[in-house]
């Protein structure tokens, strides 16, 4: 201010320029209310314009006062002050970063303003839009985004392209980003950055191309763009989320013999390849990967030692955990509540008990840790292995006063538990009682186990009523619970509940009367072979095979995708049983991805 008014006591020249000059200086220092009357005092010497308006505007948007921002573009409309793309930008950034949903829900209605002033939207309010987009996205604010990408004027550039991508990656539509990839690729977009080129990696991964994964990492390498740390972790986590660790590894390998890019690996990248090795519990590749770690002096983090925990844990190899902890230690590196949760989740699957609950008061006392929710779950999945009832509820109660809230997780393992141990009731019990006393609705996966619990107590009457329950209460019933009512049914020659049921699962007409909104009823994962498997069981007797045969026309008539096995069609409809090498191939393939139902 004093600057200002001494170049207007000097006779100099004064423009909107320095005004806003001055707007703006307000506006950094958070100095609203000051703005506020700089900016009557520029309508005033007739120095205001469309930056003062926006400059005033964007301040205002800051402060949360969308209603203010919004009334100072009709004020500009007043002054004949056009609002153009920096105006209408910074209300949409406001607008899709709100809080309230009900704002964000107004975006589109700026959008159209926007338009109807006849601004185009440009690359920066797509960028805008695209950076809130996810998967609990609504389907319409995808497309329109989309749309107004196809109709934009501007060339569509590297910046955008890579915002379009990680959207698509972002809202986990396969179909939608090899769509958008095809599309873009098509145009005339030349890829200069390691930052597009890892992006392009990235979402080329998640939709399963690798062959468009290593076109782009080979071109990249042809043309000397030198790859980031970022690009090089994309890479390897492609290739490694595609199921070939061991081809990463060998990049990462090839990557530290060059001098240009050694010093980019970091325990990021190296710990994709340990993770990937985890999932395939090869444990001897994991050592391998962590002793060239130490060899090229990487900066072991955290999260390195969780994951070599982790694998000790998968493979059943808790031995070398005191070896990984002592090097932990070395590298004064703290274990967090991950590391004591991986510990314990493999102490429980090799079920040592004893000394799970040994590690979990190690931590409370050394540590100063508490347990959290996946912890207690662990430790009742322990107890349910080895059908430690008493125990299990005991950890309910502890769980219960430390304060930690059970989940459905926590319910369905309850129920495994108590399914273990034939307490039937105890268990239908325990999920009332927690579904009333934490607010939880379960889910599939806990109506799941409770049918498993009255199958295997030979209740089938109440896993019929549990399913009933499942569809007075939405949930939609996924294919173990129908395989385990089919097996049962069939076993108990209960072939009228077999017929109903198995016509709820795939949607055909006679269903059982609570199956009858086909919707809800019908389990679209519900494997070919079960159907076939379950017809072929009832055909061993003469009347389920009765009812297969209707199954089967039904079938063929209102459902004509579903495959049923050629053997057991003509088993079926001959009235015999189907022959021993079919029943034997389907026992051999037990255990080798095939979704077994039953033998006949």
């Amino acid at each position: 201010m004093n600057v200002f008014q001494s170049l207007k006591s000097s006779g100099a020249e004064l423009n909107s320029v320095v005004y806003n000059t001055v707007l703006d200086a307000c506006v950094e220092c958070s100095k609203l209310e000051k703005a506020e009357a700089w900016m009557e005092q520029m309508k005033k010497d007739g120095m205001s314009d469309v930056v003062s308006y926006n400059t005033l505007i964007k301040a205002h948007l800051q402060a949360g006062h969308m209603g203010k921002a919004r009334a100072l573009v009709e004020e500009m409309r007043v002054a004949q002050l056009q609002p153009n793309c920096i105006t209408f930008n910074e209300i949409v950034n406001a607008t899709v970063s709100s809080p309230d949903r009900r704002v964000r829900a107004e975006v589109w209605k700026v959008i159209q303003e926007m338009q109807a002033a006849g601004v185009k939207p440009n690359q920066v309010t797509c960028s805008i839009l695209l950076k809130n987009l996810n998967g609990s996205s609504p389907e319409s604010d995808i497309n329109h985004t989309m749309q107004l990408i196809n109709d934009m004027e501007e060339q569509l550039d590297e910046v955008l392209l890579s915002s379009v991508v990680e959207a698509c990656v972002r809202i986990g539509k396969p179909d939608l980003l090899n769509t958008k990839l095809r599309q873009l690729m098509s145009g005339d977009i030349k890829v200069n950055g390691s930052h597009t080129f890892g992006s392009l990696i990235k979402a080329y991964g998640h939709a399963r191309d690798m062959k468009s994964v290593w076109r782009c990492w080979k071109e990249m390498r042809t043309r000397h763009i030198k790859p980031t740390s970022i690009t090089v972790g994309c890479m390897i986590e492609a290739v490694v989320s595609n199921g070939d660790p061991d081809g990463a590894w060998h990049l990462i390998q090839e990557l530290g013999e060059d001098p240009h890019c050694k010093g980019i690996l970091n325990a990021v990248i190296y710990c994709s390849v340990l993770k990937g090795f985890t999932r395939e519990k090869n444990a001897g590749k994991v050592w391998s990967v962590y002793e060239e770690m130490q060899k090229r002096n990487i900066d072991l983090s955290i999260v390195t030692y969780n994951t070599l925990l982790d694998c000790c844990a998968r493979c059943c190899r808790m031995d070398g955990v005191p070896d990984i902890l002592a090097d932990m230690k070395k590298a004064n590196i703290k274990p967090n509540i991950i590391t004591y949760s991986t510990m314990l989740k493999g102490h429980c699957q090799v079920g040592d008990l004893s000394a799970a609950f040994k590690l979990v008061k190690e931590m409370r006392e050394e540590a100063g840790l508490v347990p959290d929710e996946i912890m207690y779950n662990s430790l009742l999945d322990g107890c349910a292995q080895s059908s430690l009832v008493d125990e299990g509820l005991r950890v309910l109660r502890e769980m219960e006063e430390a304060g930690v809230k059970p989940s459905n997780f926590t319910l369905s393992v309850l129920v495994k538990l108590m399914s273990r141990a034939r307490r039937v009731d105890q268990a239908f019990d325990l999920v009332k009682e927690l579904s009333g006393k934490y607010h939880l609705s379960p889910n599939s996966h806990v109506y799941a186990n409770l049918v498993q619990a009255c199958c295997f107590s030979k209740q089938l009457q109440r896993g019929i009523k549990t399913l009933e329950e499942m569809m007075e209460r939405k949930v939609q019933p996924d294919k173990r619970t129908y395989s385990m009512l089919f097996r049962t049914a069939v076993q108990q020659c209960q072939f009228d509940k077999v017929d109903g049921l198995m016509r709820g699962a795939l949607g055909l007409s006679g269903a059982l009367p609570f199956l009858s909104n086909r919707s809800l009823a019908t389990c679209p994962g519900i494997e070919e072979v079960a159907v076939s498997e379950t017809l072929s069981s009832m055909a061993s007797s003469p009347e389920g095979n009765k009812v297969a045969a209707g199954l089967l026309v039904d079938l063929r008539k209102e459902k004509p995708s579903v495959r049923v096995d050629p053997t057991v069609q003509r088993c079926v409809l001959q009235g015999g049983q189907p022959p021993q090498s079919w029943t034997q191939e389907r026992r051999s393939s037990k255990g080798k991805g095939r979704a077994l139902v039953f033998a006949p």
